[in-house]
């Protein structure tokens, strides 16, 4: 069955749960590793939210053999902690219970949401202006808004980022009040939005949905009319309510290894 904007919802669950974003340019500090078992990003950094394995379809393949080559291709990266996602689409069945018998332990957050949306999400909101951060000190600012608000401090690998991933800031009365980024797929239909924050004093003033309504604009603008993206709670009541809607569901995997 064709869900809305042509794609099946297959496709549309693939796309959120395991998105196609285009190779990281050789000789930088993100790396990617594919073949018919799963798909290892390795990040700018040792944290292990960005050294990721996911795509997993291990149906037929010895499990222990696929983890072993997994932690030796983090090792030799210097990494020694990955996390694990096993979408909807990912087999065989009962693989979380088969990884946490290998010693992956439960993450924070522990699943999360694949959502799609096929249809203009939201309408701008009065008094948010939005805008793609291009200059050093955009870029200063998106660094103030995680410290600020998560405590973390990226660096400018992450924030710069590979050529595929765009970032955006918010601001309400000139200040910057929230980041969010668009990561241009391969697929010539889609987009993947994520790394939405908001200073704490000033959630719930509409910066995330006008977020929301420019990463819409700029893929509407390239030709594109799917958003997907991976949601964490905190973030889902809001997107469900500007027309994203459930295509499947990830649990997160914490695995450590020396």
């Amino acid at each position: 069955m064709r869900a809305a904007g042509g794609l099946t919802e297959p496709e549309l669950r693939d796309l959120a749960e395991s998105p196609p974003a285009p190779e990281p340019s050789a000789g930088g500090r993100t790396r990617r590793v594919t073949d018919e078992r799963y798909l290892i990003e390795i990040g700018p950094d040792p944290d292990p939210d960005m050294n990721v394995v996911s795509r997993l379809r291990l149906e037929g393949d010895d499990l222990e053999a696929a983890v072993a080559d997994a932690r030796r291709t983090f090792r030799e990266a210097g990494r020694h902690e990955a996390t694990w996602e096993v979408g909807t689409g990912a087999t065989p069945l009962g693989l979380v219970e088969r990884l946490r018998a290998l010693g992956m332990t439960g993450h924070d957050p522990g699943s999360m949401l694949a959502l799609a949306c096929t249809s203009e999400p939201a309408s701008p909101t009065p008094g948010i202006k939005t805008e793609r951060v291009e200059t050093d000190a955009q870029f200063d600012e998106v660094r103030g808004i995680f410290a600020e608000a998560d405590g973390w401090h990226p660096s400018d690998d992450w924030l710069r980022g590979p050529g595929f991933v765009t970032r955006y800031l918010a601001r309400i009365d000139g200040r910057a009040v929230a980041t969010a980024d668009i990561t241009w797929l391969e697929h010539d239909r889609a987009v993947f939005i994520g790394g939405a924050v908001t200073l704490p004093e000033l959630r719930g003033r509409g910066a995330y949905r006008a977020l929301v309504h420019r990463r819409w604009e700029e893929a509407a603008a390239r030709g594109r009319d799917v958003l997907v993206t991976q949601s964490e709670p905190m973030s889902q009541p809001i997107l469900l309510r500007l027309g994203f809607r459930v295509v499947g569901e990830i649990t997160v995997l914490l695995d450590r290894f020396e």
